[in-house]
């Protein structure tokens, strides 16, 4: 016989609306009631129906977070899969943004690249106040999903038109990695970027070009390279320009992911860094940090994002109607050794 809210009250001697306060982590009721109620519920093995919980608060305190990747089979540190160095980092900033809160987080890996007509469960199952999007590889149909059902919907990581979005300012990345290796005067600068399609890479391109324009300096002196973010697309797209006889005096890796696997290749080259070839990164996260190499960063200050995300999100859930937030969060340069004066 399956176990009801009021056996719980029962065994805690306690009413109905107390343990449903407990369940709501509400603060009215003394910590030694909870307790009570508490070790009730782990006694009697009861599960709260989260539908039925739902209708009566019209909340469920809970907040998702999908991360969309290219493949969600792949182990997250495989060197051919996407480094989740974002999502990781994201995510303690919005764990932060939580902390003098009662939400709680569940967070699901999902690709609706793959399969676009499918939804996250923690969507479909309604199980969620709202949800942190973090990432770009997501169609228009999620979205629009999303919007159909007045899901409250933060993006993390690219701007979404009518969607609360936050995001690093990718031009201005591109501009302050182009801005330091001219200003140390390489002439011959490999910039290993993201997909071509995607409006990230473009506007760091963007960045970089508006750099060299500034610099007075000529544009044939920028090589670019389009490939995916992992490890393996840095190093690919490196062994292949390398084969065709360009030998660049700088990279710059549009990911920490891409930035490691060029230097993986530059490693079986033998090929020293900074003395013979200089390098800067964007991100800043585990991989830069445990780099054996002090790498020069672009920091995305993630965490940041993350919080700030948090703030969105929560002022959407509290008021549905309020302007649309669109906010990105200025990169700085993180100066290690791995570029130096030429």
């Amino acid at each position: 016989m399956k176990v009801t809210i009021l056996d719980v009250a029962r065994e805690a001697n306690v009413s109905k609306s107390t343990v449903s306060l407990v369940l709501n982590n509400s603060k009215a009721v003394k910590l030694e009631t909870q307790y009570k109620v508490r070790e009730a519920i782990k006694k009697l093995n009861y599960t709260p129906n989260l539908a039925a919980r739902e209708l009566t608060t019209s909340r469920t305190h809970t907040l998702g977070i999908v991360f969309l990747t290219s493949n969600h089979f792949k182990k997250a540190y495989a060197f051919d899969s996407v480094a989740e160095t974002l999502l990781y980092d994201t995510s303690n900033g919005i764990y932060t943004g939580l902390k003098n809160t009662d939400y709680a987080l569940l967070t699901e890996r999902f690709s609706s690249v793959s399969n676009p007509d499918a939804l996250p469960s923690l969507i479909m199952n309604r199980r969620i106040d709202g949800v942190f999007l973090i990432g770009g590889l997501f169609t228009s149909d999620l979205i629009e999903h999303l919007r159909q059902i007045n899901l409250p919907t933060v993006i993390i990581g690219l701007q979404y038109n009518g969607t609360d979005s936050i995001f690093s300012e990718m031009e201005q990345v591109g501009y302050l990695a182009g801005k330091e290796l001219l200003e140390k005067h390489h002439k011959r600068i490999l910039f290993l970027n993201g997909p071509a399609n995607s409006s990230n890479s473009q506007k760091k391109l963007s960045g970089i070009q508006r750099a060299f324009s500034e610099y007075g300096e000529d544009p044939k002196g920028l090589y670019v390279v389009n490939s995916g973010y992992t490890g393996l697309d840095g190093y690919k797209s490196l062994k292949e320009i390398w084969e065709s006889g360009l030998r660049p005096d700088a990279i710059f890796g549009a990911s920490d992911g891409i930035t490691s696997g060029a230097m993986r290749f530059l490693f079986e080259q033998k090929v020293n860094i900074p003395e013979d070839l200089s390098v800067i990164g964007y991100e800043s996260s585990i991989l830069s940090e445990y780099s054996p190499v002090n790498l020069t960063v672009i920091d995305a200050h993630k965490e940041k994002m993350g919080e700030e995300a948090c703030r969105a999100l929560l002022k959407r859930i509290e008021k549905p109607r309020s302007n649309t937030v669109w906010l990105g969060i200025p990169p700085t340069l993180s100066h290690g050794s791995s570029v130096i004066q030429r």
